[in-house]
């Protein structure tokens, strides 16, 4: 089944991309026409371009079936696209081919957290975190944290979050969740300021601001709301 991917959802899965980049290690550059497959497909992926990028990590499954970054890769698309079945099954398949893949046990914890199954999202990034080398930890910190709170864990939840914060402070979708976390609480005023925060360091962010509409007419800021 596909869905329409809401913005927090697609910001939390854009991180991902960065960990496309490099590709290294014995055997993955055998076939020079799959690598520059798979150059082209990381570029349309990055760009937005998700049809090319499907055709292109596609072509590179055709080529070298056994190449886990493309199979990452492909999976992300799917993710993109709302495919969640698929996306899953390319997730396994470069686990099968890489175990310690860390990533990609990131990547499935996600597709988990966008089909609501918490729970099973949670052993994946643990296990994710436990890789002192983790490209962008912040991404999987912050998912765990969303899982813990999902399943009642609220102080797990908010403590993950926090210290995915503390390791990029940038990280809009950190402080949406934070906002929520409180927002579900009904802690308004805390709320109203983590969304705060979220729109000053992400004003293109156009979810953050009706998060903070709704939180502010919420508080009974009826005037700041509907600005």
């Amino acid at each position: 089944m596909r869905y329409r991917l809401k913005q927090m959802e697609i910001c939390a899965i854009m991180g991902m991309f960065w960990w496309l980049g490099c590709v290294g290690g014995p055997g993955i550059k055998e076939d020079k026409q799959a690598d520059i497959q798979y150059d082209m497909a990381v570029n349309d992926l990055k760009n937005g371009q998700l049809t090319d990028a499907l055709k292109n990590f596609l072509d590179v499954i055709d080529i070298k079936p056994d190449f886990p970054q493309a199979r990452y890769g492909l999976g992300l698309v799917y993710h993109m696209l709302g495919d969640y079945h698929k996306a899953l099954t390319e997730y396994r398949r470069a686990l099968e081919l890489k175990p310690d893949y860390s990533e990609v046990l990131n990547a499935m914890a996600r597709v988990h957290i966008s089909q609501g199954n918490y729970r099973r999202a949670v052993p994946l990034l643990q296990k994710a975190l436990e890789d002192v080398f983790l490209p962008e930890r912040y991404l999987a910190e912050a998912n765990l944290g969303w899982a813990w709170f999902h399943i009642g864990e609220t102080k797990k939840g908010y403590m993950h979050v926090r210290a995915a914060l503390a390791q990029n402070d940038n990280f809009c979708v950190g402080y949406e969740y934070i906002g929520l976390m409180l927002q579900e609480q009904r802690k308004y005023q805390q709320a109203a300021r983590e969304f705060e925060e979220l729109v000053k360091r992400c004003p293109g962010y156009a979810t953050g601001h009706q998060r903070l509409g709704k939180v502010l007419l919420m508080s009974g800021r009826f005037e700041d709301g509907c600005k």
